[in-house]
This record gives C-alpha cells, sequence and structure tokens, in this order.
C-alpha cells in the first residue's frame, strides 16, 4: 500500500497579493498586521511596477519620448520652458512620496498611469 505524506512548500518572499491577504488577519498579539500591507506595497513596486516600466537616461529623453509616442501633447508642453518641466519633475522626483497602502499603489498604477500602447 502507498503512503501518502504532505509537505509544506514556502515560498522564500511572499507576492504582494498574499502580504496584502494577511492584513486581514491578526497577530498572535491581535493586532492588525499593518507591517504585511507595507511589505505588499515594495513587493508590488519590485515585482510588477519596476519590471513594466519604461525607463529613460534623463528627463530631456523621457519627455521626448513621450511626445513622440503621443503621449504628450506637444503644444501644450511648449508653452512651458524646458528648463521649467525638468525642474518640475525633479522637485516633484525629490518629495521622496511613498504610497501607505497597497490599495493605493495598487489603484493608481492600474488606473491611473500612463501605460504603453503595446499593452
Amino acid at each position: 500500500m502507498a503512503t501518502t505524506t504532505a509537505e509544506c512548500l514556502t515560498q522564500e518572499t511572499m507576492d504582494y497579493h498574499a502580504l496584502n491577504a494577511m492584513l486581514n488577519l491578526y497577530d498572535s498579539a491581535g493586532r492588525i498586521q499593518f507591517d504585511k500591507d507595507r511589505q505588499a506595497v515594495d513587493a508590488f513596486i519590485a515585482t510588477h511596477v519596476r519590471p513594466n516600466s519604461v525607463t529613460f537616461s534623463s528627463q530631456q529623453q523621457r519627455l521626448n519620448w513621450l511626445v513622440n509616442e503621443g503621449y504628450y501633447d506637444e503644444s501644450v508642453l511648449n508653452r512651458y520652458s524646458r528648463d521649467f518641466v525638468i525642474t518640475l519633475f525633479a522637485h516633484a522626483h525629490t518629495s521622496g512620496f511613498r504610497f501607505q497602502t497597497f490599495l493605493g499603489a495598487w489603484k493608481f498604477y492600474t488606473s491611473y498611469t500612463l501605460k504603453t500602447f503595446d499593452g
């Protein structure tokens, strides 16, 4: 007769879905696991956002690409000096913004960010 054994397979790191689901579970002290939500944000950015992001060597290259590909209207962009726009991007980038919740990050990146036309 054959014997059956149970094996517990675990990943080294949990994916963002599993981490986000843990927000609904209490820890051993009966507290909501808010740290799992922050870990879900980090995992989502690392495994979904960064691999699907288009990167550029400079803001100038980024702006040129966005105009050439039809994402930005050049007539609107030309109302401002390129230096002003690049400085504005730099200021926004240095603000240190970080999503506080997985739901916030997920909603932003799935609903509001620019996406390439190729999917």
